[in-house]
Parts: structure tokens; C-alpha cells; sequence
């Protein structure tokens, strides 16, 4: 085996490498037939033979096998010829084995196996990791005495270099889909060489204004003073050329660039661009969806990115695979999904500017009017670290968008003299006077168009020189605008054009494998010649962003071929599409894109799966903007459905479910939007059989907790207990009850309350519970039951039973491990104490929230926590030491509209104006929040209310009558609740005025 360079040293770096395997076909029957020495030195005489051609080649001899060698080209040294080199030396070993029949040697057959693919090197650089090894190694295994196979990835690189014959698919161990079989050959030297491929992308003209802004930009960044530049016009003006000039410009400097990717239909996916990023980087989207961490930070580490721990998770729980399940249930809005989201924009930033301190970059966002609500965020973010960074954050668009960072650069047509440049440049010779300003005045000045007309005319070689030659040749080739133009260089590949035609139904990129499974019957090599001649002439390119796949150079191109298409057989090849997604059991597309496929191939029921599960999918990484998107589409899709449809009710209810998640998300859970989202699902739902009402409990759940007031919330939450009462699933019974008892309390019914508590903690289940507590509250139903029962026990003057549950909700709460759940129980303590006026146990539980929620990015426990730690020192301490904590509580709880107790806040909030020496503000608050809490039905603190407003009416100097009244209506509140606990305050109030005469 030969070693390494002593200077060559590998740390986990990947890289693209040509593998080749050879055998000898028979050794082990060719050493029985043989003397023993007489094979040794035939055998390495030929290793020695072999690894002299292979080292002529530029590769390196791996291992020795025995009877055969691993080779690679591209490693160590890089190469970019490196499969050319593979496949010559691969050619000339045959030669070598063919020539070997000398009387010295032991004629020998061999069998070569070539194949191409990123690997990874390990810390010592004595162990290779990929498929490119395995792959070459299986071919050769398939391959006949005396012959080469080659796969496909070192075809694509190489077919202009030799001819190849495709023998056959075979299904190769450890590989799920069929690998095709290629036989290379020497081209003919007597052959004509193929057509080079054009350059499309010749020197920019009339731009030099906007790259002297983009060096300009670039110099600062160098500088440490990055920036955000957006670049902005329309369709064909330009964009990404220029950006394109700008960072080939930049070539030969020490820099790195990364082109993210928007894309149509794109929107619904969250992140995409970036995603794309993280799975070119570690070649594997799997490693992404499977969570693999090592792999990951193995992979951002060989690209000089060290990033931490932290970063990696964050970004790995949102790119993993999550269950669907849940995701149609009711989040409560204490803004823990804003803040995942928040974690994610900043480890997803932190990858990217991780290497800028060292390492100059260029990050380039295309197409951005298609990008997605989290991108444009990551943008944002970008633009704003990049101020004391060396990086330029570019992003091109065809619409502006309002930023504070960015400097916009906006692309108006081309001048005449830019027009006249170009033409000449495309022309080569002299062009026909006249000839630019008619091009002028036919593209407006857009360079696109300018293109298109001049290469239109040049092809054509006009015999005139004339205005109305000219003319004459645009009406006889029916060109009338730029899709025009493009149609018509897509007419002039021949045949080549069908392959086009079926690749813009893909989109705008698209992978060979799915192009040749839409084009049935059409031969690899005849596609792959097409390819050829589309990427000539300028229509395709390579992708920028995912190997070996291809794309059309501009979206406009793309659309000309679409459009050149009859509806019809648009529709049929969507079908084919659609049918071959509808049947993977792994989705080779986003789910998105498969919902537009089947949604175009007029397959609505499949269409509106896809877009449900990309709307989940979205849901569950807070995505909900983004969510919405797809959901749009479902609804179309729906209503498209025939009534009769045997999936069109449940695929109506799935949307409605989701729609109420996303409405209560973006526009808040009291929204109309939600409200009107629940109370049509709950109109559909009620006219089905009870098993599906069931079944959809959570569209129940919604229903109940967008209720406009406790008073309609109450009423639904007996509905939902009594419509529940038969379900054999014990999760859906249990959280029936617990929409009672989280109402009943707040209505003043404690003996409802209590029931349901007993009846729903006797359904509870621990793991069922793990599994739905996100999502039914975002808290653990045993942690609120318990916590709900003590408020209640207290107020009914039971106050051991008070002090047992809320021990317990604690405990329990602490337990779950859950940081919604222990907010919520720690905000039950807080309050209970609150009752009882404990204020040091109420600070010191506020504190204890207050740490948990800024730790979890919770803001409406944030805001609750500090309302009551302010409420406990401005009740314990002089010249208001607290007030101002405790308003800007509840400040940022306004802001939230998260208050669910209402009454018991605004009760504090009069103490606290009182405390302050304003009293009739404070009875103000009082009067207000009674006449909420009577309207609205929350009753539970009513009595407690009416005894604060006849203090405070006292402190005014108001009429006895009057606080009499207040104080007799809390006696008779409390009463009517059995709420002994206030009834006995209240009588006491009442009885300390009687017993002050008049006062």
C-alpha cells in the first residue's frame, strides 16, 4: 500500500473524487494452474504496471486487494479533470492485461469499475468515506472479463471526452434505485469533435456603474463595514448577470461566495434556500431529516465552518423529521413557537458568518420575491451582522422591499450605447447599420431581450439591411415579444426541444434521473445528447445549487417551454409526475412542489394530502406565514373535490383544523379570523356521524378556546364534556375535561371545576401526555387540573385541600420537565399566594417563573411574572419600589393580548395606583373590571372586586350607601358560587362599616 505525502494532511475534508476498482477475473484458478512464484511476480508485475498507469494519470493507488487495486483520482492532489483521468486510465489497464501474454507471465483478465462522488477523508487520511468506493467497487463486480463500466455521475462529466453505450440497469447491493451500466470507448480521432458549448454569459455591458457600487460595497466589507445591497428589477433586466459579473470579478482573491436559491413555489417551505445549503454541504439530505449531529458538524467543520453545539441542535430540530400528528391542535400564544423560530434565524446566521472574521464572503440570495417569511428574516439578520463583519449580503428582486439595512440598487433599462456594445459584441463583426438602434427599440433596453433579438437576427443572416427586412424576418418567425424569441431558439434545437419541453414541467431546476423517467422510451444516450445541445445553446445550465442536477438559465426560459406545451399534454406529463410521487414511500420532492404537480395534473384529493402535509410540516417549525401558503392551495384544491368524493369531508376537516392553528398563530387566538375559522369547522362537523366528531376533537378544542367571552366559552366547554362522554380514547376525554375545568373556574362554577379535575385526572396517562401537552394549552392537563383545583379549593374555604394539590401541581410541574408546564404551575402558586396575600412567596415564585420564561423565550409569562413581582414589592416596601416593574408587566401583556385573568390583574393594578396615592384611578380600574368581568362571565374574583371598589370608594370620600351596596352584592356573589372563602371577607368588610356607624 503506498503512504501519503508527510505533507499532506486531511482533517475530516470533503471532496468529490473518481473511484476505480479493478480485479483479476479468476485468480484463484489461475494460481491453481500456475506455479506459485510464476503468479507472485505475474501478480505484481501487474500491480506495479497498474500503479504506474494509474499514477500517469494523475491518480493515486489506495489498496492493494490481492488480486486487485482501489484507486482515486482527485486525492490527494485536487483535479479537475479527474473522471477524464479515470476513465483513460481505466482504458489503457485493459490494454495493459490485453498485451500481457508473454511466456514471463501469467495472462491475465481484468475488470474495472469507475464511479464518481463526494467522500470524506478521515483525521489520518489512511480511510476514505463515501459511495463513490462502493459504487466502483460494485460495478466492477458486474462488469464482463476484460471490460470497463462506468456510472452514471463520472458519464455526466466525461461523455464529450469518450463514446459511451448503455448495456443495461442493474439493481447493485446496497443501492435502492437501479444503476445504468456504461461502456466507454475511445472517441474516433477522425470524428468531428463536438460543438463547444457557447459562453451565454459574455461580458456584462452598461453596468459598470452598479459593479463600481458592488466593489465599492465589497472594499468596506474588506474593511470590516459590511453591508446589505438589494439589487431590484424586473423580469430579463439583468439582476443576476450583474451579480454574476460582480463575483467572478471577485476570482483569485481570497474570498468564499454562496449562492442561496428562491424559488416558485417555493414559499411554503421554510428556510428552502438555506436547507438546500446545509444539504450540498454534507451531501445528504437524510443526515438533515435523520437528525445526525456528528454528521453535521463533521461536515461544517471540514468546510472551516466551527459553529457549536448549541447551533447545531437548533438547527437540526427544525430540518428533522417530525410527526404530523398533533400539529392541528391549539398552541397557547406565550410566543415559545416566535422564539424557536428566533433561535433558528440565529444559528442558521451563525453558520453563515461563522468564517467571515477570517475569511472574506459574499452571501447571494437569487429570486427573492419567491423567498419564504423565515428567509427573508435570515436575510434581515444577515444584512444586520454584517456591519462589523467582512461580508456582503446581495439579494436580487423583481419587487422592493422596505429595508432599514440594505442599500438598494435599482436596474432601469440599458442605454443606447450599452445596446449597441452588446449587439456588436454578439454580431462579432460589423453589424448592419442601424441594425442596434432597431434592437433598441424593439427590447426597451432590457439586456434579456436585447440578447434574444440580436442572436435571433444573426442566425438568420438577413439579406436586407433594412427596417423592413428586419421586420419581415420578426412577423415570419411570429416573434412579437422576449417569450417569443425564447420559443423560437427553443425550436431551433430539433428534437432536443421535447427534452426542454418535459424539464419545465419539473421546474425550473430538475434531476436527469426524473427527466428520463418522464421521457419513456427515449434512450440515455440520445437524452444526454439533447442535454448537450440545450446547454449549447445556451437554454440550461448546471445547477448552481444541487449536484449533478440542471436548470434553465432563466425562469423566462423556462416558462417559454411551458408554454409552448397544449394544455393537454402539460396536464399528462404533470400526471406522470404526480403518479410516480403519489407512489414513493420517500418523497423525492418537497411536499409543496408535489401538491402544484398533482394540483396541475387535476388530481385534487392528492394534491390537497401534499399540501396538508407541507402545511404540517410547517406548523410544527412555527412556520405558520409560511404554512398558510400551502393551505391556500388545500382550499382550492377542496372545493374542488366532487361533494360526493368519498375523502372530501375529512380532507375539509384536516384543513379546517390547520387553518384555525395558523389563524390563532399569525392574527391571535381571540382574532376574528380564528373565531370564524372554528365556528364554520364546528357547522361541518356537527352534521357528521359522531365517530368523525371525534375523531376531529381538536377542531372541539379550538372551538372552545377562541370562545369571545368566559361566559360562551363555558357554555361550549359543557358541550364538549357532554359531546365526549362516549369516546373510548382516553386522551380526547381527558382534554373534554379539561376545557371544563379551565372554564368553570373562571365562571365561578367550582363544583363543575372539581368534577371535571376528578373525572379527567382519573383518565391521565403520562406518555399520552408528553405527546399532546404541547399542543392542548401548551401545558402538562395534570399540572392544570391540580393547579385549577387548588385556586377553587381555596375559594371554597378548603384551604388543606388547597395547599395539598397545589404542593402537588408543583412537584408534578417539576417532574414533566417541560418549561411550559412548570410555568404553569409556578403561575398557579404565584396566583394562589396572590389570594392570600403571601408576598414574599408570591416574589420568590415570580422570580423563579420569570428566570424560566426568559430562558424559553416565553413573553406572556415574561410579563405575568413581573406584573406580580412588582404587585409583591410595591405591597412590602415604601416610595414605590415595584410600580414601575409592574407596569411594564403589564404593558408588554397588553401588547400580547395574552390576559386570561383579567379581573385578578386589574384588581392589582388598582392596589398598586392606590399604593401610589390615586385612588380614584384605581376605582376606576375597579368599575372597569367589573363591568368586564359581568359581561364577559368571568365571575370567579367578582366578589373580591366589589370589596376593593367600597374601599376605595371610602378612600374617595364616596357615599356609605354605596360601598354598602358594593359590599352586600360581594356577599351575595360569593354566596351564589359557595365561595365561603370570599364570603367570610366580605361579611367582613361589610361588618367593619356597620360596625363604623354611618363610615
Amino acid at each position: 500500500m503506498k503512504t501519503l505525502d508527510a505533507r499532506i494532511r486531511f482533517t475530516g475534508e470533503r471532496r468529490q473524487v473518481t473511484a476505480l476498482f479493478y480485479d483479476i477475473v479468476g485468480s484463484t484458478e489461475l494460481l491453481l494452474r500456475s506455479e506459485p512464484e510464476k503468479f507472485f511476480r505475474s501478480v505484481s508485475a501487474l500491480h506495479q504496471s497498474a500503479e504506474a498507469i494509474i499514477k500517469k494519470h494523475g491518480g493515486f493507488l489506495h489498496q492493494r486487494l490481492g488480486d486487485g487495486g482501489c484507486c482515486f483520482f482527485g486525492y490527494p492532489e485536487q483535479s479537475e479533470d479527474a473522471a477524464e483521468s479515470a476513465v483513460r486510465a481505466a482504458l489503457e489497464l485493459l490494454r495493459l492485461a490485453a498485451g500481457a501474454k508473454g511466456k514471463a507471465r501469467t495472462p491475465f483478465r481484468l475488470r474495472i469499475g469507475v464511479a464518481t462522488g463526494l467522500v470524506v477523508f478521515s483525521t489520518e487520511g489512511d480511510e476514505i468515506v463515501g459511495t463513490a468506493p462502493v459504487l466502483a467497487a460494485r460495478l466492477q463486480a458486474e462488469a464482463e472479463p476484460n471490460s470497463v463500466l462506468v456510472a452514471d455521475n463520472t458519464v455526466q462529466l466525461t461523455r464529450q471526452k469518450f463514446e459511451y453505450s448503455l448495456l443495461r440497469e442493474a439493481r447493485l447491493k446496497g443501492f435502492d434505485e437501479p444503476i445504468a451500466l456504461w461502456r466507454p470507448r475511445e472517441r474516433d480521432p477522425a470524428a468531428s469533435e463536438p460543438v463547444p458549448p457557447q459562453e451565454p454569459d459574455r461580458p456584462i455591458r452598461g453596468r459598470e456603474q452598479e459593479l463600481a457600487a458592488l466593489a465599492s460595497a465589497w472594499n468596506s466589507a474588506l474593511a470590516n463595514k459590511g453591508s446589505l445591497i438589494a439589487i431590484v428589477g424586473e423580469a430579463g433586466i439583468g439582476k443576476s448577470r450583474l451579480v454574476g459579473e460582480f463575483a467572478r470579478n471577485l476570482q483569485g482573491s481570497a474570498n468564499e461566495a454562496v449562492v442561496f436559491q428562491c424559488g416558485r413555489r417555493m414559499e411554503s417551505q421554510p428556510l428552502h434556500p438555506f436547507v438546500s445549503f446545509l444539504e450540498r454541504l454534507v451531501g445528504d439530505a437524510s443526515v438533515l431529516k435523520e437528525g445526525n449531529a456528528h454528521a453535521v458538524k463533521q461536515a461544517l467543520q471540514a468546510s472551516g465552518r466551527q459553529v457549536d453545539d448549541a447551533a447545531v441542535e437548533t438547527i437540526l430540530a427544525f430540518t428533522a423529521d417530525l410527526s404530523p400528528a398533533p400539529s392541528r391542535n391549539l398552541r397557547v400564544s406565550d410566543l415559545s413557537g416566535r422564539a424557536f423560530r428566533r433561535k433558528v434565524i440565529e444559528a442558521a446566521a451563525d453558520m453563515l458568518t461563522c468564517k467571515a472574521p477570517g475569511i472574506p464572503t459574499l452571501l447571494i440570495f437569487e429570486d427573492v420575491h419567491w423567498a419564504d417569511d423565515m428567509t427573508l428574516e435570515l436575510i434581515d439578520r444577515l444584512g444586520a451582522l454584517a456591519a462589523g463583519l467582512p461580508i456582503l449580503v446581495v439579494q436580487t428582486s423583481r419587487i422592493r422591499r422596505s429595508l432599514a439595512v440594505a442599500t438598494e440598487i435599482e436596474l432601469s433599462g440599458l442605454t443606447a450605447t450599452a445596446v449597441r456594445d452588446l449587439v456588436a459584441s454578439i454580431w462579432r463583426e460589423h453589424p448592419p447599420p442601424g441594425l442596434s438602434d432597431f434592437v433598441l427599440d424593439q427590447c426597451d433596453g432590457m439586456p434579456l431581450y436585447a440578447e434574444e433579438l440580436t442572436n435571433f437576427l444573426r442566425e438568420r443572416q438577413p439579406l436586407g439591411t433594412s427596417l423592413t427586412a428586419w421586420k419581415g424576418l420578426l412577423r415570419e418567425g411570429g416573434v412579437s415579444s422576449l417569450n417569443d424569441l425564447l420559443s423560437a431558439r427553443l425550436a431551433a434545437t430539433g428534437s432536443a426541444r421535447r427534452a426542454a419541453q418535459f424539464a419545465s414541467v419539473i421546474g425550473r431546476e430538475f434531476s436527469i434521473s426524473l427527466l428520463a423517467y418522464l421521457l419513456e422510451g427515449v434512450s440515455r444516450q440520445k437524452l444526454d445528447t439533447d442535454i448537450d445541445r440545450l446547454l449549447s445553446q445556451g437554454i440550461i445550465e448546471r445547477s448552481s445549487v444541487t449536484h449533478g442536477s440542471f436548470q434553465f438559465r432563466h425562469v423566462l426560459a423556462q416558462e417559454a417551454a411551458y408554454g409552448s406545451l397544449l394544455k393537454s399534454d402539460r396536464r399528462r406529463i404533470h400526471r406522470r409526475i404526480a403518479d410516480r410521487l403519489i407512489g414513493e414511500t420517500k418523497p423525492s420532492l418537497p411536499a409543496a412542489i408535489a401538491a402544484w404537480q398533482c394540483a396541475e395534473a387535476g388530481l385534487h384529493d392528492a394534491a390537497a394530502r401534499f399540501a396538508l402535509a407541507a402545511a404540517e410540516a410547517c406548523v410544527l417549525r412555527s412556520a405558520m406565514r409560511e404554512a398558510n401558503v400551502s393551505l391556500e392551495l388545500c382550499e382550492r384544491e377542496v372545493d374542488s373535490l366532487s361533494r360526493r368524493h368519498p375523502d372530501r369531508t375529512e380532507l375539509a376537516l384536516s384543513l379546517f383544523e390547520l387553518r384555525g392553528v395558523v389563524a390563532a398563530a399569525l392574527e391571535g387566538e381571540g382574532s376574528q379570523s380564528a373565531r370564524r375559522v372554528y365556528a364554520r369547522a364546528m357547522q361541518f362537523l356537527k352534521k357528521q356521524p359522531p365517530a368523525l366528531r371525534m375523531k376531529h376533537f381538536p377542531v372541539y378544542w379550538g372551538w372552545w378556546f377562541t370562545a369571545p367571552n368566559i361566559l360562551t366559552q363555558q357554555s361550549r366547554a359543557r358541550i364538549v364534556v357532554g359531546d365526549m362522554q362516549a369516546v373510548e380514547d382516553r386522551e380526547t376525554r381527558l382534554q373534554s375535561y379539561h376545557c371544563g375545568w379551565a372554564t368553570s373556574f373562571h365562571a365561578g362554577e367550582h363544583a363543575f371545576c372539581l368534577d371535571c379535575v376528578a373525572k379527567g385526572l382519573d383518565l391521565y396517562e403520562a406518555d399520552s401526555a408528553v405527546r399532546n401537552r404541547a399542543f392542548f394549552g401548551g401545558h402538562d392537563a395534570k399540572v392544570c387540573g391540580l393547579g385549577e383545583s387548588a385556586l377553587s379549593y381555596l375559594l371554597l374555604n378548603e384551604t388543606g385541600a388547597s395547599e395539598d394539590a397545589i404542593r402537588a401541581c408543583l412537584e408534578w410541574g417539576t417532574a414533566t420537565d417541560h418549561a411550559g408546564s412548570m410555568v404553569h404551575a409556578l403561575y398557579y402558586a404565584m396566583v394562589l399566594a396572590r389570594c392570600q396575600s403571601r408576598y414574599a412567596d408570591v416574589h420568590a415564585l415570580g422570580e423563579q417563573m420569570l428566570s424560566l420564561a426568559e430562558r424559553h423565550g416565553l413573553a406572556a409569562s415574561q410579563a405575568r411574572a413581573n406584573m406580580y413581582c412588582g404587585w409583591a414589592e410595591l405591597m412590602t416596601s415604601p416610595a414605590g419600589r415595584g410600580a414601575a416593574r409592574f407596569e411594564a408587566g403589564l404593558l408588554l401583556q397588553q401588547q400580547l393580548g395574552t390576559d386570561d385573568n383579567f379581573s385578578m390583574h386589574s384588581d392589582m393594578h388598582a392596589q398598586v395606583l392606590q399604593r401610589r396615592g390615586r385612588p380614584a384611578e384605581a376605582l376606576a380600574i375597579v368599575q372597569n373590571a367589573i363591568s368586564v368581568g359581568r359581561s364577559s362571565g368571568q365571575w370567579f374574583w367578582l366578589a373580591e372586586l366589589y370589596r376593593l371598589s367600597a374601599k376605595l370608594r371610602r378612600d374617595v370620600n364616596d357615599a356609605p350607601s354605596s360601598i354598602r351596596r358594593d359590599l352586600t352584592k360581594a356577599v351575595q356573589i360569593a354566596e351564589g358560587q359557595k365561595a365561603a372563602w370570599l364570603a367570610e371577607r366580605a361579611k367582613r368588610s361589610l361588618a367593619g362599616l356597620q360596625g363604623n356607624g354611618s363610615r
